[in-house]
């Protein structure tokens, strides 16, 4: 806009020049707040709409994940209905197998009493045979026949032992207790079987108490002591105890065929066998070692094995030890009095199975015993009271005719004569709840099949007992 001379700023022009000029300086203030205004309700507007986009957006976001978590809802209700009819069905099958399981033990140590009947009469009408008789043929054959009926008898304590195992009817009894005695008798009964293969036997002494179960300890070392016979060929097998860092280990080496360091992770594997054994070997299934690991784990031991290959293997269980102040009171049946004479001794047999009575009455009357053997109590009461006899001693098998227990047949005898004498239980039951039992009523517990060695051996300690020897 040019500017307005002095002289014309006075003038009517000029003056509505200015007034217009101010109405358009009012005029775009006015435009200017109307714009904000515009711009604002705008914005406002604007936000409103924003917010009515996004309310619909997340309602039909809400409503898209409510469909999918009724159709994973619907999809848990039926995975869970699955899961409890699945584990409804495990638990059918457990019970199940429980009940197979223990099915099958009650099968096992029926039918291993009714298959070691016949082979305890074998065993003792081949002890009571006259040996100075046999031809030198006839000797390898008899040896045979005791290696063959031995052989059976460990495998039915194999499968009773892992049928025991496997349904957890073994249960640990630790007591305090010296191992020499344990070693005394295994080296008497292991040795002769070593010397069979030409092998030496070595058991070292020791004054070791240790505190754990006597008879699982005991089938323990067995097993490991008949492993090491069947797997060396020459030389030598020990046993020992020696310090641990906790408690005591007992170790058991031998000379040999060892085992490869890559088999060393399967030798505890159910019917598995060292590659190498000999044929002699191959009646063997291969669960000794088996059985060893289970007791082990069951007496809270640890067993390990070194092994050299061609040179000899060691095993070794760790074992707690035991205090001398709390010494279990157990008689080793195989200790002392193994030269004694029976002649004279007036023994009562009790046995409802007519073939171990004869075969157990011949062996009895070879050692000059005087037998009154009958198959029931009444029977053996009668002729004590016929003949009016005073029997030294009762073996009594426990299960009898009937339904009757030895238990009643001890009892009904020692009320009849003038003075309790000891007895001895027979049986196929090797059971902690019999063992228990007879404990109690302090009478030992001989299994079938019977060894002559140790019978004999535990009646001349009764009778020596018996006798303030």
């Amino acid at each position: 806009m040019k500017p307005i001379p002095d002289n014309a700023a006075t003038s009517p022009e000029h003056q509505r020049l200015a007034e217009l000029e101010e109405e358009v300086r009012r005029l775009q203030r006015t435009n200017r707040v109307l714009m904000d205004r515009v711009e604002q309700r705008i914005n406002d507007e604007g936000g409103a709409f924003a917010a009515f986009q996004a309310a619909s957006r997340l309602e039909k976001t809400i409503a898209e994940r409510t469909a999918e978590l009724r159709v994973l809802n619907e999809r848990l209700e039926h995975e869970l209905d699955l899961r409890r009819n699945f584990e409804g069905a495990l638990l059918r099958a457990k019970q199940e197998a429980e009940d197979a399981m223990a099915s099958r033990t009650r099968f096992l140590a029926a039918a291993s009493h009714d298959l070691r009947q016949p082979l305890n009469a074998a065993v003792l009408y081949l002890e009571a045979m006259d040996r100075k008789q046999l031809s030198t043929a006839n000797e390898d054959s008899f040896r045979g026949i005791g290696l063959a009926l031995d052989t059976l008898d460990s495998l039915l304590s194999v499968l009773l032992d892992i049928s025991r195992l496997d349904s957890g009817g073994l249960h640990p009894e630790p007591c305090h207790f010296a191992l020499q005695a344990l070693f005394s008798r295994l080296a008497q009964e292991y040795g002769s079987l070593a010397e069979a293969k030409q092998l030496r036997l070595e058991v070292e002494d020791t004054d070791a108490v240790v505190h754990t179960d006597m008879m699982l300890l005991e089938t323990v070392l067995r097993n490991l002591l008949s492993n090491a016979i069947k797997y060396t060929d020459r030389g030598k097998i020990s046993m020992a105890v020696i310090p641990a860092a906790q408690g005591l280990r007992i170790t058991i080496d031998d000379t040999g065929i060892g085992i490869p360091a890559e088999h060393l992770d399967r030798i505890f594997d159910e019917f598995w066998r060292a590659p190498g054994s000999s044929v002699s070997e191959k009646n063997s299934m291969g669960l000794g070692l088996s059985i060893v690991q289970r007791i082990s784990r069951l007496l809270d031991s640890n067993i390990a094995v070194n092994s050299t290959p061609g040179s000899g293997s060691r095993f070794s269980l760790q074992v707690p030890c035991g205090d001398s102040r709390l010494l279990a009171d157990v008689d080793s049946p195989a200790r002392a009095f193994t030269g004694a004479s029976f002649s004279g001794c007036q023994v009562v047999l009790v046995d409802d199975n007519s073939e171990v009575l004869r075969s157990m009455e011949r062996l009895l009357k070879s050692w000059d015993c005087e037998v009154v053997a009958a198959t029931g109590v009444e029977e053996v009461l009668t002729t004590i009271i016929d003949r009016d006899l005073s029997p030294q001693l009762l073996l009594t098998d426990y299960h009898l005719a009937d339904g009757a227990r030895g238990t009643d047949a001890v009892r009904a005898i020692n009320a009849e004569i003038t003075c309790p004498v000891p007895a001895i239980m027979i049986s196929s039951d090797n059971s902690e709840d019999l063992r228990s039992q007879l404990e109690t009523l302090d009478i030992p517990l001989l299994t079938k099949p019977i060894q002559p060695a140790r019978l004999r051996a535990l009646m001349l300690h009764l009778l020596a007992d018996s006798a303030g020897v």
